[in-house]
């Protein structure tokens, strides 16, 4: 079903109105000199921009699974059998079950084993549950409108003013979910932000516990964003260039691979990273109020030092059509609530920089909050109940046996101390679970054990306990998952630690024979080692690992001709090392999983122990420039690839047409869970964005 846009008046205008070229203070159209005397004798003002239309059309059946109705489990029906939860199998037997459900005796065969889940099942309970959310089939993942301006303000010779605003609107028509269509079921989704995971998609705000604009100089609602990611005052008197204000800072150039480029986290609420690669983050980088201080020490030695107040990485919001995070889980950001959001929490860092005839060498080191976080379970802090009655009309006998014998005020005050809630958009099934454990490369079996362990007493209050293998955890979940109703939603919250991020590089330029292939290749070497780095851990428990990481990359660059009737091919290849994470940042302890394992089983990831990438990219323009081709791989040996042709038509100075296409195959290998790409095919698309320059 569509959607109605609903723009601001100030929006509106600022997105018809504004628009901005990337390098818009070299654009000398529209400027104006100052014809006063005195200070601003030199003054001169130019502006210029851009408007641009993108959209991105779905080449897939398959809709993102991170989303309500790209669930691969909507509307599919499953028997689950609930079982007796081992520390309460006394009190249901004694008090409550046998004159709730007589003939449970029947059901239980011979002596049973009450000290462990899966011994006894409640068959005559077990009940067809289906997750009550339509599927969806987009054919647009992407529709906004794009408008950019830059004004330049010459001060002086030595001081400049430069503001970039950028306004996005969203477009497009999606078959969305509302999360107001599940209100009619146990009460809808209660817990979490209402904006956020209560109605309609909210494409743009990001917001956190306790505020609800963590990022200065950006105003946005549910599809529409403007904000300025430059506003700075830039004075640059011989070797000094000084630039403060609201900026990002852009280490390194590398195509996928950021090694030393940490400075900015990183703003995927529109495309994610499916845009064109060889823009290399270039509107990704989230702009942060900072000082950065350049000095040219000789003509060879450059020193770059900055200061900025910390933000962090902003992901997709629910449900939109680039969201990375399963929409069972409600998501706490504390990036406010922990004081993080304070201008006292600050990055800093240097980087020195040599050249020496054919050789360069740079040097970088910075104290940082890891912008992109680490999650962990939550208590959900709902206070709901456990529904007395059970699916299709029956009794709910662990909802009345935790009401009626072990809390008498309810089931309520303990579920709010846990990670769960009992509300509608959750989990419906043990399959469900590890499913989407898998995906996201976490531990489903001990996943549920760090849920129980690190919330008692709450968690044993309703009858939670750890498992010991797989077949107890899937009789636990189908249990509980009956207990709230059909589902349970789970919680999560997401934290920020400082990490100290030390950087080397160096680089050689083959002087070989004039037009070989060798002459003048770049081959260039960068490495970074962070110790102590906090990961999120597989289970999602409350204790996150630490571990020393190294990352290494090897890039060779090269201009060559081919022909001499065409201008030099661009071409580089990349190749990257990891030991600790993968290119998203997770921790490669959780990859490995899958939906189903031994029944003894006792650990749902046997993780890996590194990761490596290797990119190819290449860019060809043609005579005149007039057209421009495009071409970028990424590779994961272990059984994925992304493979991303590009056309660009330029008809004039105006116009440019831009065409790209995202092909995404995560079973190369016999596991997509083993690879980066896992989970992302939704994203095959083709992409088309038609700008006008003024």
């Amino acid at each position: 079903m569509g959607k109605v846009i609903k723009l601001s008046p100030i929006a509106l205008g600022l997105l018809l109105m504004t628009a901005g070229a990337a390098q818009a203070q070299d654009d000398t159209s529209g400027s104006s000199g100052g014809e006063s005397g005195g200070w601003f004798k030199d003054m001169d003002v130019s502006f210029g921009g851009f408007i641009r239309p993108e959209i991105s059309f779905s080449t897939t059946d398959k809709e993102n699974p991170n989303n309500q109705r790209g669930n691969p489990y909507n509307s599919q029906p499953e028997k689950i059998v609930p079982y007796l939860p081992p520390n309460s199998a006394n009190t249901i037997l004694g008090n409550v079950l046998g004159t709730l459900v007589p003939g449970l005796g029947n059901v239980i065969r011979g002596a049973p084993d009450l000290t462990n889940w899966s011994t006894v099942p409640l068959d005559i309970l077990a009940p067809t549950n289906t997750r009550p959310v339509a599927p969806a089939n987009n054919v647009f993942n992407l529709h906004i409108l794009r408008a950019e301006g830059e004004l330049g303000v010459k001060i002086t010779n030595d001081l400049k003013f430069i503001a970039r605003l950028r306004a996005i609107g969203e477009m497009g028509q999606y078959s969305d979910f509302n999360g107001a269509d599940l209100s009619g079921m146990n009460g809808g989704i209660s817990g979490g932000n209402p904006a956020l995971y209560g109605g309609a998609p909210n494409y743009f705000q990001y917001q956190v516990e306790g505020q609800k604009h963590p990022n200065p100089l950006e105003w946005a609602g549910p599809n529409y964003l403007v904000y300025f990611p430059t506003m700075i005052l830039d004075y640059n008197h011989g070797p000094l260039n000084v630039r403060l204000g609201n900026q990002s800072i852009a280490w390194g150039q590398a195509i996928f691979f950021r090694v030393l480029d940490v400075v900015d986290g990183l703003d995927l609420r529109r495309h994610s990273i499916l845009d064109y690669a060889q823009e290399e983050y270039s509107d990704k980088r989230v702009p942060s109020p900072a000082l950065r201080i350049g000095y040219q020490i000789t003509d060879d030695i450059l020193a770059d030092g900055y200061v900025q107040k910390f933000q962090p990485t902003v992901y997709g919001n629910p449900n939109t059509q680039y969201n990375i995070i399963p929409v069972q889980f409600t998501v706490h950001d504390n990036y406010a609530l922990n004081g993080n959001d304070r201008w006292d929490k600050l990055s800093y860092g240097m980087r020195l920089k040599a050249n020496f005839g054919q050789w360069g060498f740079q040097a970088v080191a910075t104290r940082r909050y890891n912008p992109d976080g680490v999650f962990r379970w939550t208590a959900s802090n709902v206070n709901k109940g456990l529904p007395t009655t059970g699916l299709n009309g029956g009794i709910n006998p662990l909802g009345i046996t935790v009401n009626a014998t072990n809390l008498p005020s309810g089931s309520g005050p303990a579920l709010a101390g846990t990670p769960f809630e009992a509300s509608p958009g959750g989990v419906y099934s043990a399959a469900e679970w590890f499913h989407y454990a898998s995906m996201v490369r976490l531990d489903g079996i001990q996943g549920l054990n760090a849920a129980i362990n690190d919330f008692e007493p709450s968690t044993g209050k309703v009858y939670a306990s750890p498992v010991q293998n797989y077949q107890q955890a899937v009789s636990e979940l189908n249990t509980f998952f009956v207990a709230g109703g059909g589902d349970l939603r789970g919680h999560i919250e997401r934290d920020y630690f400082q990490e100290t991020v030390l950087g080397l590089g160096a680089s050689y330029v083959v002087d070989g024979a004039p037009g070989s292939l060798l002459d003048q290749l770049i081959i260039n070497v960068e490495g970074s080692y962070t110790p102590a780095r906090v990961y999120t851990s597989p289970t999602l428990g409350k204790d996150f690992l630490h571990s020393n990481d190294w990352v290494g990359a090897l890039v060779l660059e090269k201009y060559y001709r081919f022909s001499d009737a065409f201008p030099a091919t661009y071409l580089v290849l990349q190749y990257m090392h990891r030991t600790r994470d993968d290119l998203f940042g997770r921790s490669l302890k959780g990859y490995g999983g899958s939906d189903s394992y031994d029944a003894n089983a006792t650990s749902g990831t046997p993780g890996v122990t590194n990761a490596n990438y290797v990119v190819f990219a290449f860019q060809q323009p043609f005579p005149h420039d007039i057209f421009r081709a495009g071409f970028a791989t990424l590779y994961d040996p272990r059984g994925g690839i992304l493979v991303q042709p590009g056309l660009q038509y330029k008809p004039n100075g105006h116009w440019a047409i831009d065409g790209f296409y995202n092909y995404i195959n995560d079973r190369l290998g016999s596991n997509p869970n083993r690879n980066l790409l896992g989970g992302l095919a939704f994203g095959n698309e083709f992409t088309l964005r038609i700008g006008y320059q003024f």
